[in-house]
């Protein structure tokens, strides 16, 4: 079996602060946005306290059914709303499958009970860092959604689709 996935931690980027935003995913047939993310890091305030929480979380631009409005949906299954980082033993039994062998390089992964975001460093420094949409069914990983982070050009073609 090939072995795809290291563990050397100076060389996997970790999820960083750097990653929030707005991510989006194309149709491969004709190339259009066909969904749209959004990567948060928020903090919730605990009653009576200075003490903020901090939690990444995921939402998905929908169609509200309210006059063709937008609306961001977090992603969660059963109240299970934060991303919690996946340890390096889960991370290994996930992607150290033969459809995962190439390119080689280090995953980081965050999920909740159902969905997830990864992030994937190639081991040839001239490639570029890969991110996924991750969804699971109980235990099991899905096929990732290889998804793309929005720069200022692809954010304005998708405030142009909504007029």
């Amino acid at each position: 079996m090939p072995n795809n996935v290291y563990n050397i931690p100076l060389y996997g980027k970790p999820i960083e602060l750097d990653e929030q935003g707005i991510y989006y995913a194309i149709n491969r047939k004709t190339g259009d946005i066909n969904n749209v993310f959004q990567l948060a890091y928020e903090g919730d305030a605990k009653e009576g306290s200075a003490n903020v929480d901090q939690d990444w979380y995921l939402y998905q631009l929908k169609n509200t059914g309210k006059n063709g409005e937008m609306g961001w949906v977090i992603l969660a299954d059963n109240g299970d709303y934060p991303l919690r980082s996946v340890s390096t033993e889960e991370i290994k039994h996930h992607f150290d499958k033969p459809e995962y062998a190439e390119p080689k390089g280090a995953w980081q992964l965050m999920r909740n009970s159902r969905y997830g975001f990864g992030k994937f460093t190639p081991i040839h420094s001239d490639d570029n860092v890969r991110f996924a949409l991750i969804f699971f069914s109980g235990a099991e990983m899905l096929v990732p959604l290889l998804i793309l982070k929005a720069d200022d050009h692809s954010l304005q073609s998708l405030v142009d689709l909504k007029q």
